[in-house]
């Protein structure tokens, strides 16, 4: 290696280097200033956790998006405030949109397009989007990743790892690790960072759902997609938001029947990605979802509504013919959009969720109870008997209220923190899923108040847990089951003569077990090292006492002397107790 070349590297690293400190410094003063962490402690201020997030750019905006999926750790009024998150980064120019497709396909711009617009229609903290025009004609969306955001994301990444002991001030970290959560974090940027896999997630979730009903999905163009460029079919219409605020004050009977179709196409979709497909848009906020409306030669559309199929048996045979109903669909489409953020599960993760929307429709607490723990990992010592009684408080507060009237993320937030309470962790796919539901409810609820997630969700999930059942295998089960209860019977009587026969001879024994005992043994072993203490103490000042009074010969000076020292160590350990006792106290 030559001496300029050695040089020049050396340049790079010390260049490098400095960003590095520049960038630290930025990121510790604007947290001194808004006070985050200590905010983030005591889940106060959320409004300057959400400024300082913004204020720091790309990589923290997302830190706090996702933060926001975390019912788990934060509060609601934090998780609120946390989704107004919005990303002021500032549009490339069309030059450097240029350089970055031609350099990731290693094409020209005129090579793939025919046309493309060079001022960007949509902008976000990882990238912007032109209009364009294929070879063939196809209009296309061109997602175009933002110049040096792979790189300053990559170093904030690696600042907040080295920072990351502070993250043991997040409240509730016994529960939600920080490092787990980092890793969380990282693993999504990484993602989001990666063009393909937006682009696989989009093709696979065509694939499942364009063509449900008025549910569409863009195509997505792999040939032309890198790990920064995305290149997807182009769907015009308004964001469902946007189409919300349009209606009228009054709105007409057609519009309250438009919306209340919307939202029952929505929940139903959703529920669908969930319980079926095993794969939904886990953030579906109102921007990620266009409404459009078909051009007139375009709307003339069906779909079945019922199949049959029917068989008629004749004198000289028997015939048969499937037999399908359509109705025509309306001139609207609804579009999901975005496809950074997935969520999926797994067959056995389907079931325990099918299980606890079973329960939940029931209001049992035992059998929701049981449900959720099957549902959430153990961290620690639980109580099994202690988490059904806080449980059950909760769900006969919901009982009196209507299935359509239940507030889910409150509802779940509270689930969440009982949880907590009793060293159970919910699972990472379950917590997506909850922020995706409670980010769904609330654009339900502004298409169609009457809507329930809930009330279309329990049938699907019964539908779905009534397929799934193998029912020769529990058939059999059931079965072998009752025949060991039947071959167990006829010894019942003679079971219960022997029992009163022990009892009666004193061979019997009933064990008590004590709530918290450990917790009862701790007090009262306090309390006994107290009692010694104060002992002691009472014997230290007594002897010092004795000490003081001394005066015979030449050493009375110096026995006083360690006698007042004696009632000197004895008001410091007076002293302590007391403050120690009153920390307790407050902290109780």
């Amino acid at each position: 290696m030559t001496e300029p070349s050695i040089k020049e590297d050396t340049q790079k690293i010390a260049a490098k280097e400095q960003t590095k400190r520049a960038r630290f410094k930025e990121i510790l003063k604007t947290f001194l200033s808004y006070n985050v962490l200590q905010n983030l402690a005591k889940q106060e201020h959320p409004e300057k956790v959400r400024e300082a997030f913004e204020s720091l750019g790309p990589t923290f905006i997302k830190i706090g998006q996702m933060l926001s999926v975390r019912t788990d750790i934060l509060k609601p009024a934090f998780i609120k405030e946390l989704r107004k998150l919005q990303d002021n980064v500032k549009k490339d120019d069309f030059q450097t949109v240029k350089t970055i497709i031609e350099a990731e396909t290693e094409l020209a711009l005129t090579d793939i397009f025919l046309t493309f617009e060079e001022e960007a229609f949509a902008s976000a903290s990882i990238g912007q989007t032109h209009k364009a025009t294929l070879l063939n004609g196809q209009e296309v969306a061109v997602k175009v990743q933002h110049a040096g955001i792979k790189e300053a994301i990559m170093l904030d990444l690696s600042l907040l790892e080295k920072a990351l002991p502070l993250m043991k001030y997040i409240p509730k970290v016994t529960v939600a690790d920080p490092r787990e959560f980092f890793l969380e974090i990282k693993r999504s940027l990484i993602d989001e960072l990666n063009s393909l896999k937006e682009a696989e997630n989009g093709q696979a979730f065509y694939a499942k759902n364009n063509g449900w009903k008025i549910v569409r999905s863009p195509m997505i163009y792999q040939e032309y997609c890198t790990s920064k460029v995305l290149v997807m079919e182009f769907m015009e219409g308004m964001s469902i938001k946007q189409f919300v605020k349009n209606s009228t004050a009054q709105p007409s009977e057609q519009e309250i029947k438009r919306k209340k179709y919307f939202g029952d196409i929505l929940v139903q979709n959703f529920v669908k990605q969930v319980f079926e497909d095993g794969y939904f848009h886990a953030d579906p906020h109102p921007g990620n979802i266009f409404v459009q409306l078909l051009p007139t030669d375009h709307q003339k559309a069906t779909e079945t509504i019922k199949e049959q199929h029917i068989k008629r048996s004749f004198g000289f045979g028997s015939a048969s013919f499937d037999y399908q109903k359509e109705q025509e669909l309306p001139p609207y489409r609804l579009v999901f959009l975005d496809f950074g953020m997935m969520g999926r599960i797994d067959a056995a993760m389907i079931q325990k969720l099918t299980n606890v929307m079973d329960s939940l429709y029931g209001n049992n607490a035992k059998v929701i109870g049981r449900a959720i723990l099957q549902l959430c990992r153990q961290k620690g010592p639980l109580d099994e008997d202690l988490f059904f009684e806080q449980l059950a408080p909760l769900l006969d507060n919901n009982y009196d209220v209507g299935i359509g009237e239940m507030n889910l993320q409150t509802l779940f937030f509270q689930i969440v923190d009982i949880c907590h309470q009793n060293n159970l962790q919910v699972p990472q796919e379950v917590t997506m899923l909850i922020k995706a539901v409670a980010t769904f409810e609330g654009m339900i609820r502004e298409l169609d108040p009457t809507i329930s997630l809930v009330e279309i969700a329990t049938p699907f999930a019964k539908k779905y847990f009534t397929e799934k059942i193998n029912w020769e295998f529990e058939a059999k089960k059931a079965g072998i089951d009752l025949l060991y209860s039947a071959k167990a019977a006829p010894k019942i009587p003679t079971k219960i003569v022997e029992a009163l026969d022990d009892f009666t001879r004193g061979k019997s024994k009933i064990n008590f077990e004590l709530k918290r005992q450990d917790e009862l043994l701790n007090r009262i072993e306090n309390m006994v090292n107290r009692v010694v203490i104060g002992l002691i103490l009472a014997a230290l000042i007594v002897g010092s006492s004795m000490l003081v009074e001394f005066h015979q010969g030449v050493t009375s000076n110096f026995v006083s002397i360690l006698g007042i020292m004696g009632y000197g160590i004895a008001l410091f350990a007076i002293i302590f107790l007391v403050i120690d006792i009153i920390r307790k106290g407050r902290k109780k």
